[in-house]
């Protein structure tokens, strides 16, 4: 009886164990979805002030089954999802009443969308490519003026390149808000202010809605991140992703901010001041890595870029350092 006792008693822990679980699942909001594989939640304030400018109610991160349907009429907070990988569909306002295939947008990476309070919304999952996505649900006075600072409302839908900086940021929600702690609220209400501005900075116009080019750009894009050392023209990189570079210029103008010469110069100068700082480098030594003839023309570079000359930043971080 003794050697059995132990025995039960790891069975009636394990029984107790899948049965909270079950309860904690079944606790869950009922506006949160169980057609999850899997899923990270936080949970902050589910009844915020509306005297408050900006407040998280709750966000995380789904993986979603290959039954994944969401079909609502209503909701209580603003909410805002975005897709990261998998493809699905989407029906918002009075499409999502009687939802017909010609009305659905095509959910995809980088897809933005919103709804709110007596917004109508369906969410559909492919079942070869089944979504993953973060979400975000807030309330507040300031609420809806956000989201129109950001060109949206409840109910509306866009696009952004660079969707993985986007993506850091709920991440960093995540992080914020779990475990749970005195500064969670206030840490995920300004960052949810950071990730307003970061879609406003990475939003695509409608005419660039372009699945194929946006995915030349971000690979001509990683290449120039990446291979910034060896390359110092554009025409390697071009070359590199099958395109002219001329249409290179093109891509650059339409999904980035500044040419695709400017962003190959950026990459290779933020790279010569973490040698310059972390390595404590010569300003000779990091001008021949990177394959300057002499280091006045690497000092030019670095000057446009910075505003200061790498000599001078390197004297700035010596004085740093303790």
């Amino acid at each position: 009886m003794m050697i059995l006792d132990p025995r039960i008693a790891i069975l009636d822990l394990m029984k107790n164990g899948q049965k909270s679980s079950r309860q904690r699942k079944d606790r869950l909001p009922a506006f949160v979805s169980r057609q999850v594989n899997r899923s990270q939640r936080y949970f902050l304030d589910l009844s915020p002030s509306r005297r408050q400018p900006l407040a998280v109610a709750c966000g995380g991160y789904e993986e979603v089954r290959g039954d994944y349907v969401i079909a609502r009429d209503d909701f209580p907070y603003y909410c805002i999802e975005f897709v990261t990988a998998g493809q699905g569909r989407l029906w918002l306002g009075d499409a999502a009443t009687a939802p017909v295939a010609e009305q659905a947008l095509s959910l995809t990476a980088g897809t933005l969308f919103t709804y709110g309070p007596g917004v109508a919304h369906r969410i559909e999952t492919e079942r070869r490519s089944r979504l993953r996505k973060h979400y975000v649900d807030f309330a507040g006075r300031r609420a809806a003026t956000q989201l129109q600072a950001v060109g949206l409302t409840a109910g509306s839908w866009l696009r952004v390149s660079h969707a993985e900086e986007v993506a850091e940021i709920f991440d960093l929600m995540l992080r914020c808000g779990l475990p749970q702690s005195a500064h969670s609220d206030g840490l995920c209400s300004q960052l949810l202010g950071v990730l307003l501005a970061k879609v406003r900075q990475r939003r695509l116009p409608e005419a660039a809605d372009d699945p194929r080019a946006l995915a030349t750009y971000e690979q001509l894009r990683e290449l120039l991140s990446s291979r910034c050392v060896e390359w110092q023209s554009v025409e390697a990189a071009s070359a590199a992703c099958g395109i002219s570079p001329a249409y290179a210029c093109r891509l650059f103008a339409r999904f980035g901010e500044h040419s695709p010469y400017q962003y190959l110069v950026r990459q290779r100068m933020s790279l010569a001041a973490e040698w310059l700082g972390s390595e404590q480098l010569l300003v000779k030594d990091v001008a021949a890595r990177l394959g300057y003839p002499d280091q006045y023309q690497f000092s030019r570079s670095f000057k446009r870029v910075f505003g200061v000359s790498p000599a001078a930043f390197r004297r700035g971080q010596s004085l740093g350092t303790r």
